[in-house]
């Protein structure tokens, strides 16, 4: 049994100094504080143990948003609008593109940092923020850009909104840390329908509890997972480091003019491989070709939604045996 010591930094960054960590671990202990009270089958880690033997649920989706194709079909249709614009890509992963001077794609950027990491920089190591911002974006970012007139960090400023250039974290409305504790939280709770069956079907799921969108790829499984586990009377946490990752690029059907791997583009650029936070898919310079050369299922990559549909997302819980006799309850949505 071991209780963990503190909440570690999205990815197990360490650019900040240690008592800033220590504070980003009371940011998310506050946050999962929220949630312990009124869903009892909810624990925080840092103050009920975890057996050393659980091992942890991994709950893996695609990047692509799923409502999207449900709304405009499979065709051209779905990339073009996914691409147009980062209120669209809802599936806690966004990404951002370059293209070269022939208007082929270069670079596509992905990430799942979520914004309250990039506030608590603003807030705790000011000089370091516009660092990062020149080691990702470049040196034509300045403080002002960043800031409101209060000196308040703006996630969704000039250089973070748009789906040209380089991005540095999420910035859709439901892509943050709070949604997903809050997600994981509320799906400890089982539920009936109006004629007293038990609730099991993930898309009704979500319906019934109130538990995000039913047709996002995330939040079904996530409630899925959760339920089922809370059902047998565990009870339920995420996976330090607290986040979301990216899982990895699956190159199957992707078709490079020299025959390589496609995968081998695949760069992790924050966090690590277990915990990846930010990647970009680029050709180096010296194999002769770009982005835009290589093929899907016999398609050019015109857009970056067409990589997102072979990146794969996860979030990571940990159920642990114990007694609980939860009481399904009505629906509330």
């Amino acid at each position: 049994m071991a209780i963990l010591t503190r909440f570690d930094t999205p990815g197990r960054l360490l650019e900040l100094a240690d008592g800033d960590r220590e504070a980003w671990s009371d940011t998310v202990a506050g946050l999962v504080a929220d949630v312990v009270g009124p869903f009892p089958q909810f624990y925080d880690p840092t103050v009920t143990d975890t057996p050393d033997d659980i091992a942890p649920s991994h709950i893996i989706w695609s990047a692509f948003p799923t409502r999207l194709l449900r709304e405009e079909g499979a065709g051209e249709a779905r990339w073009a609008r996914a691409d147009s614009v980062r209120d669209e890509q809802d599936e806690y992963c966004e990404w951002s593109i370059e293209r070269d001077a022939d208007g082929k794609i270069g670079r596509i950027t992905f990430t799942t940092e979520v914004r309250e990491y990039w506030k608590h920089v603003a807030v705790h190591e000011r000089d370091r923020l516009l660092e990062f911002y020149h080691e990702q974006v470049g040196p034509q970012v300045s403080l002002s850009d960043l800031l409101d007139e209060d000196g308040q960090y703006v996630p969704r400023n000039r250089w973070n909104i748009s789906t040209e250039g380089r991005l540095i974290h999420l910035v859709q409305g439901n892509n943050n840390l709070e949604a997903a504790i809050q997600l994981a939280a509320q799906a400890t709770i089982l539920r009936h329908d109006s004629d007293g069956k038990p609730v099991t079907d993930r898309q009704q799921l979500v319906r019934c509890g109130g538990l995000g969108h039913a047709f996002r790829n995330s939040d079904p499984q996530i409630a899925e997972i959760v339920n089922d586990a809370a059902a047998l009377g565990a009870e339920i946490t995420l996976l330090d480091p607290f986040g979301l990752y990216l899982d990895g690029l699956q190159s199957a059907g992707m078709q490079t003019p020299d025959g390589a791997d496609a995968a081998a583009f695949w760069q992790i650029e924050r966090g690590t491989r277990e915990h990846a936070l930010r990647a970009s898919f680029a050709v180096p310079e010296d194999r002769g070709y770009s982005v835009g050369d290589i093929m899907i299922n016999g398609r050019a990559i015109d857009f970056g939604a067409q990589v997102a549909d072979k990146v794969r997302i996860r979030l990571s819980a940990l159920a642990k045996p114990a007694t609980h006799e939860p009481v399904r309850r009505p629906c509330v949505g």
